[in-house]
């Protein structure tokens, strides 16, 4: 662990002030997850996760089996979810799967309450994570409440493109998946971009992104 500190407290400076004695207690270290490791929402979570590198997906399944994505997680970030979860001693609300090959850094629960409790900066960048996280929340909530489906889809498209980038490898399911919706109304919202010359689509892929064209709807 002290030949992966320097890399650490790069990316979680709020950890500089940990004890070298915490450091060096039993459960804390550095594990690799696997794509699709995944942690299931109703568990009582037994350590915090801080990721170094990768990427995690949070999101929610429905009673009929629907899914919609909360937020992702990358290298430098933790799951507030996850640590409000392990502060309350509650089962953890949401359902974590590993994207992309993580290496993360393990902290015992009982241990993480320490610090919360005696080290004020990293007490500061986790409720400063949860507020962030928050707000991505209600501007969730508010696009699922709100928002037409036209405008969700071109808001997703207009997130995951750039004005260098105008293509994204993806299909109607994992677009239906991400939004929380049904495949045919991803489909037919497409298919309405495609007829309005916004978008070009081929199988498994959605091209000439027009990025001034979307923004049209995105407030619709």
């Amino acid at each position: 662990m002290q030949a992966e500190l320097p890399r650490i407290l790069e990316l979680y400076p709020s950890l500089t002030d940990i004890a070298k004695t915490d450091w060096e207690k039993d459960g804390v270290q550095l594990v690799e997850l696997e794509p699709n490791f995944m942690i299931e929402e109703g568990q009582f979570l037994e350590h915090a996760v801080l990721l170094l590198e990768g990427t995690v997906r949070m999101f929610k399944i429905s009673q009929s089996g629907r899914e919609v994505t909360l937020y992702r997680i990358n290298g430098g970030e933790c799951c507030p979810l996850m640590m409000t979860s392990i502060l309350g001693e509650t089962e953890y609300e949401a359902t974590a799967c590993v994207e992309i090959t993580c290496l993360a850094l393990v902290i015992p629960a009982s241990m993480f309450r320490q610090w919360m409790d005696h080290y004020s900066s990293f007490r500061q960048f986790i409720f400063k994570m949860v507020a962030k996280r928050l707000i991505l929340m209600s501007n969730l909530l508010d696009s699922i409440s709100f928002k037409s489906i036209p405008g969700r889809v071109a808001e997703y498209l207009y997130q995951m493109t750039s004005d260098d980038n105008d293509s994204l490898l993806v299909t109607h399911d994992v677009i239906s998946t991400e939004l929380g919706t049904a495949r045919e109304v991803i489909s037919r919202a497409l298919k309405s971009f495609e007829n309005e010359g916004i978008v070009k689509l081929s199988r498994g892929k959605i091209t000439q992104i027009n990025r001034q064209k979307l923004e049209g709807y995105l407030e619709y």
